[in-house]
């Protein structure tokens, strides 16, 4: 039974990653989920650096700085500082991030909207099992993702 379940979540995965490449603007087939979701955060946090990214998206700054570069580089993210702190530096989106920002938003809203009509043909008790399943799975991916950047953070103690 395990074993169907688990492949069951691959073929959901794969699914709602082809439906998302179908639906969405093709200039987002180039960006990965790190590097929109860095941008979605740009957009809605206050004063976005990246500490603030990195708390936001669960990741480590070292990723979220990898990250930023990279959508520097790609002209969808600029720096800026305050007029009374020059050392800390912030991020805002360029026109292209602000499109790109969009375009998912668009898709997402979409995706929403349109598995939404599906979850309601459920009904409340069967919706109550799966979002405990959910939630239970959700924190057992977090606790391997604490557990695995611990143990990357140890490696890069180790050689310091």
């Amino acid at each position: 039974m395990t074993k169907e379940i688990l492949s069951n979540i691959v073929r959901f995965l794969e699914k709602q990653d082809m439906l998302n490449k179908l639906t969405e603007n093709q200039r987002l087939n180039d960006y990965g989920y790190s590097e929109i979701h860095t941008i979605v955060a740009v957009k809605e946090l206050n004063e976005p650096n990246v500490t603030a990214i990195a708390k936001q998206l669960n990741m480590t700054r070292g990723a979220i700085s990898k990250i930023t570069k990279k959508l520097i580089v790609k002209s969808l993210i600029n720096t800026y500082t305050l007029p009374d702190n020059k050392q800390k530096i912030f991020f805002e989106l360029t026109d292209e991030g602000e499109f790109m920002y969009e375009e998912h938003k668009k898709r997402h809203d979409l995706w929403e909207a349109r598995d939404e009509a599906f979850l309601n043909g459920f009904a409340e008790e069967e919706l109550r099992i799966m979002e405990n399943f959910f939630n239970a799975y959700n924190d057992y991916l977090e606790q391997r993702i604490k557990e695995l950047l611990a143990e990357e953070k140890k490696e890069v103690g180790d050689i310091e």
